[in-house]
């Protein structure tokens, strides 16, 4: 790896040599890659990347902006950021780091058009993926706390809802309710089993919710605006 510096502009670059005949330049995830052939110097080279120096800078930056966080997006109620980047891949890329941060890296050939959607849909996937593997334990803590279990449930996206407990005696889950906390989380889920054995919120409903959940006022509160 080679530098050069020029007003507070510094370009770190990598320089791989081949028996081609001409030097090229290409950005690749926001790393500065110098195509070269074989027999060319290191002074050469570093004189045509400081040829191309604006060059390079302009597309670092759009890169940069390309890959700022967008948005935040939460997973049992931490925040965690979102960084888009882009790559030579065919299909949408998911990683969640360890410092809050989730990365998603999108084919090259979103950059130029809308990736909101793509975006979504990566965030959609991500939510349900989470919820099939954490929901098993749940339903059997809250089994084993209420005593009473659906005929079924599934995982699936609901229209302005989080959680429902249908006529069937089955519960349907939103991929969504993994943004909130364990406990909250535990809560709705605990909801709908008690709409198992009583359909309206009447007293003995309450009583259970309170007896079970002692924050119940706290996550009614961090619970409202959504339906379950």
């Amino acid at each position: 790896m080679s530098i050069f510096g020029k007003r507070n502009n510094v370009i770190t670059y990598t320089v791989n040599k081949a028996t081609n005949r001409d030097m090229y330049i290409t950005i690749q995830n926001g790393e500065v890659i110098v195509n070269a052939p074989w027999y060319f110097t290191q002074n050469k080279i570093q004189a045509v990347v400081e040829e191309k120096k604006n060059w390079i800078l302009s597309k670092i930056n759009e890169y940069q902006q390309q890959s700022s966080n967008m948005q935040s997006v939460k997973i049992f109620g931490k925040n965690y950021d979102l960084k888009v980047v882009y790559s030579n891949i065919d299909t949408p890329e998911l990683n969640i780091e360890e410092n809050y941060e989730i990365k998603i890296i999108l084919p090259n050939k979103y950059r130029k058009i809308g990736n909101k959607q793509i975006l979504k849909m990566s965030i959609n996937k991500m939510y349900e993926q989470i919820v099939k593997k954490e929901i098993d334990n749940i339903m059997e803590k809250i089994r084993l706390m209420l005593g009473i279990a659906p005929e079924d449930y599934f995982i699936e996206q609901l229209d302005g809802e989080i959680a429902k407990c249908t006529s069937k005696k089955e519960i349907i889950i939103s991929p969504e309710i993994i943004q909130f906390k364990r406990e909250t989380i535990e809560y709705v889920i605990a909801h709908e089993f008690c709409h198992l054995k009583y359909k309206t919120h009447c007293k003995s409903f309450n009583d259970i919710m309170e007896e079970k959940f002692e924050n119940y006022i706290k996550i009614e509160s961090e619970l409202s605006g959504y339906k379950f």
